[in-house]
C-alpha cells in the first residue's frame, strides 16, 4: 500500500535557555499531534511530562554510561 504523505519542518531553537528550548519542543510535539491527527491540543501537560521523563532517564543513561567508560581511568 502507497500512504500519502507531507512534508514537515521543526524550528529547532539555538540558543535560548533550557526552559525555553524545552517548552519549543513541547510546542512542537502539540502542533505534530494536531497535524497528525487533525485535534487541537490546549493542555500541553501529558506531553511536557512526557518529554521531562524521557529527558531524565536519558541523562541516567549518560550517567550510568560515563561511570563506566571511566572504569580504570577511562582507559580502554
Amino acid at each position: 500500500m502507497n500512504y500519502q504523505t507531507e512534508p514537515i519542518t521543526f524550528q529547532i531553537p539555538l540558543n535560548g535557555g533550557y526552559n525555553y528550548i524545552f517548552n519549543e519542543c513541547v510546542e512542537q510535539m502539540a502542533q505534530l499531534a494536531d497535524r497528525c491527527f487533525n485535534i487541537y491540543i490546549e493542555d500541553t501537560s501529558p506531553i511536557s511530562n512526557m518529554l521531562d521523563t524521557i529527558i531524565v532517564n536519558a541523562m541516567r543513561e549518560q550517567e550510568k554510561q560515563n561511570k563506566l567508560d571511566n572504569i580504570n581511568g577511562g582507559s580502554k
